[in-house]
């Protein structure tokens, strides 16, 4: 691995096992949030959607990561990862063999996301700079997942189209979030009308607390 690699150059880091599936690697994450909770909350007006996300592994990510690879994934998926994060639900994936893009919009999250890439030496992922708003994808998906990958409000409707778009016709969305972040649901309500969504409940169960993880399964309704 490439010692000079830009984001070990810009943020403390530190290493974290993560284990699922019956697989485990080793992630960098950002071992310092003082600067980042200092500038989030120096104004006053922070809020959910300002925070960066690529600084925390996400229960939601663990719940989700550990829900796809245990339906049995029995046959090679082309899977898409939006607002990835830290990337551990599509780097878990590809770690089973499925190929993989990973997508973000912040060029310091991309900046881990190929670290890790490379750290874990996952060859068929691929990290790629994603705007909900322009989204610059092509070809369909067996699988579009995300985890806490909410978009702003005004960007509900370009991110709703993008996931039709890039959707193979028998593919499947998981989208999986905290039972607290009403605007997740309020991001579901405004998908494309021949889409269905089912919701199932999971629980994260950590050393001091626990998660009510939602996870959606969206799919095109089956025409009869």
């Amino acid at each position: 691995m490439k010692e000079d690699h830009p984001v070990l150059n810009k943020f403390e880091l530190e290493t974290v096992p993560i284990g699922i599936g019956g697989k485990r690697m080793h992630f960098y994450r950002v071992g310092n949030w003082g600067p980042f909770i200092e500038k989030l909350f120096a104004d006053g007006k922070s809020r959910f959607t300002d925070f960066p996300h690529w600084i925390k592994i996400w229960e939601a990510s663990l719940v989700l990561a550990d829900y796809l690879l245990d339906t049995g994934l029995s046959t090679q998926k082309s899977v898409l990862e939006i607002g990835a994060g830290m990337g551990i639900t599509g780097m878990f994936l590809a770690a089973f063999g499925h190929p993989v893009v990973i997508t973000d919009d912040d060029d310091d999250s991309l900046d881990l996301l190929r670290l890790n890439v490379e750290y874990n030496k996952l060859v068929n992922a691929q990290v790629k700079k994603l705007d909900w708003r322009h989204p610059d994808l092509t070809g369909q998906f067996d699988i579009i997942c995300g985890a806490e990958a909410i978009p702003p409000e005004t960007a509900f409707s370009p991110a709703a189209a993008m996931l039709r778009k890039h959707l193979k016709p028998d593919g499947r969305i998981y989208l999986a979030h905290d039972r607290q972040r009403s605007n997740a649901e309020k991001f579901i309500s405004r998908l494309p009308a021949d889409m269905t969504v089912e919701t199932i409940g999971k629980t994260f169960r950590g050393k001091d607390t626990a998660r009510r993880i939602a996870i959606h399964i969206i799919q095109f309704a089956q025409i009869p």
